[in-house]
């Protein structure tokens, strides 16, 4: 097992990682070569409606970077049920439940599993992707929790451009880099 404790992750009362985990599902909305990213305002709003940790959400409204919509799940909510949410209350859309694929999911690490004094951080992510017809795209407003929320064309998108390690998010699905995919299309 290379960079792992060995340890089951069976998440109990007293079994939990010492550096946390959080699951979170990211929603990819696509309008033909573009991507719907904004940049975080009005970081009260992320911590209360959105589930930031209070400790983060400055940090990510001053950086002036790029994020998905996306937010950490609720206890006992399915990530489709959290992917729904983000796409209803964070971008005030209506795209039917049959629209919404999931594209991938990941496991991100940050830390050393062997430092005991700063344990790492296990995040757990699910991206859900989901197309938007150009004339619903047009219509898209940015809320006052958003920045210069719009469709950004994907091949000028790098991870650098994104905080909270979103961009990785989008590298590793190959929505961005190299290997591009288009949110929302299903195998056969």
């Amino acid at each position: 097992m290379s960079k792992t404790s060995g340890k089951k992750a069976l998440f109990a009362e007293g079994n939990v990682p010492p550096g946390g985990v959080c699951l979170s599902s990211f929603v990819v909305i696509s309008s033909g070569p573009k991507i719907l990213v904004g940049k975080m305002s009005k970081p009260d709003v992320w911590i209360e409606r959105f589930f930031v940790g209070p400790k983060f959400a400055d940090f990510y409204s001053k950086s002036g970077k790029y994020m998905l919509p996306a937010r950490h799940l609720a206890w006992y909510e399915s990530p489709m049920e959290a992917a729904e949410d983000v796409i209803k209350e964070q971008l005030r859309l209506d795209v039917p439940t049959s629209k919404i694929a999931l594209i991938d999911v990941q496991s991100h690490v940050s830390g050393d599993v062997n430092n005991k004094d700063e344990p790492p951080h296990w995040d757990i992510c699910f991206v859900y992707g989901a197309s938007l017809p150009g004339g619903q795209a047009r219509k898209i407003k940015s809320m006052e929790w958003w920045d210069d929320l719009g469709f950004k064309p994907k091949s000028v998108l790098m991870p650098e451009h994104f905080t909270r390690g979103h961009g990785d998010v989008l590298e590793k699905a190959g929505i961005i880099g190299k290997q591009r995919k288009t949110p929302g299309k299903q195998a056969h």
